[in-house]
């Protein structure tokens, strides 16, 4: 029997469990709500349960996992195996996680990691970063993250928390980010910036984003939608997502001159409509040697979180 892993890919509204193998292979993999506001003993409970049901489906018993690797929002602990405290996982603060799953999983290696440092080792073990020994990952969602691999060692920081990419400040007086700061990437460059900025000037201009969403909340994928109707405005939001992404691009560019860059999360399924305004700011910048290097492409694994999280069990730091 090859070596296997329990990959837990724990998110703020669903949890992605699966079984794995060392290539990457998931043989099995279920999702479940978090439930966050019933607080974390009760998602634990769901996990093993969870894990449990996983190995039953697949004539497993829990010894025959090697290790269970779990990604999740920050900031963490990783050493202690510990949710320091989470804007994603409201009311969950020092959750000593790892711990109350080893009463349950006793003997079975256990290790917890920033959930963007996790994706970030499944697309580099997995998928484009494959074969390289520079690779970053950014994941462009709700928010914008993702991790490094510099030298082939994926770069977790001091405490866990390393690769903020989300929070540069990419402008000084610029809009009000989540995590308090003003003028972060995260702000001007995730699907919730871009349904931010939808919102405020829709009812100045003429669209049709508002009839796409019925009136009620606008989402990134009814800007996207109306851009490729030809509407002007949700065009010029499409454009700007691309200037902006690529800012972000050329800092991370000059900070870690990496080989390749994979971009992931739900905003990378339109890459297409702003690549080339991404790629054009990035050019249009210095440090050719750096960024002329560099290849920028889509995420190859849509999984990448939950088999990165699996990796984490059995890859050296």
């Amino acid at each position: 029997m090859k070596d296997l892993y329990c990959a837990v890919d724990l998110g703020g509204t669903k949890i992605n469990i699966g079984i794995m193998t060392k290539e990457g292979e998931v043989l099995d993999n279920i999702k479940i709500p978090t439930e966050v506001e019933k607080g974390p003993d009760n998602s634990i409970n769901n996990i093993k349960k969870t894990i449990y049901e996983l190995l039953e489906r697949l004539n497993l018993a829990k010894n025959d996992l090697k290790g269970i690797g779990i990604g999740s929002p920050g900031p963490i602990d990783s050493e202690k195996g510990i949710i320091v405290e989470s804007g994603n996982l409201k009311g969950w603060k020092n959750v000593k996680l790892v711990e109350k799953l080893s009463d349950e999983f006793e003997g079975i290696n256990i290790k917890l990691q920033n959930d963007g440092n996790a994706a970030a080792l499944g697309e580099y073990l997995f998928g484009f970063g494959k074969g390289c020994k520079n690779f970053i990952y950014i994941t462009v969602s709700t928010g914008v993250g993702g991790g490094a691999i510099i030298d082939s060692k994926l770069q977790v920081g001091a405490n866990s928390n390393g690769f903020e990419a989300g929070h540069m400040i990419i402008n000084l007086n610029g809009r009000k980010c989540n995590c308090g700061n003003d003028g972060c990437f995260e702000a001007y460059a995730s699907g919730t910036a871009i349904e931010k900025i939808a919102s405020e000037r829709i009812t100045n201009e003429e669209s049709i984003i508002s009839e796409l969403s019925k009136g009620g909340k606008v989402k990134a994928e009814h800007v996207f939608e109306a851009a490729k109707k030809g509407d002007k405005f949700a065009l010029e939001i499409v454009e700007n997502e691309g200037y902006y992404l690529g800012v972000g691009i050329f800092n991370i560019i000059a900070m870690y001159n990496p080989e390749k860059i994979s971009i992931g999360g739900g905003v990378s399924n339109c890459l297409d409509m702003f690549y080339d305004k991404m790629m054009n700011t990035i050019n249009s910048m210095s440090l050719k040697p750096s960024t002329q290097i560099c290849k920028i492409e889509k995420a190859k694994r849509d999984d990448c979180g939950l088999i990165g999280a699996g990796a984490l069990a059995f890859y050296n730091e």
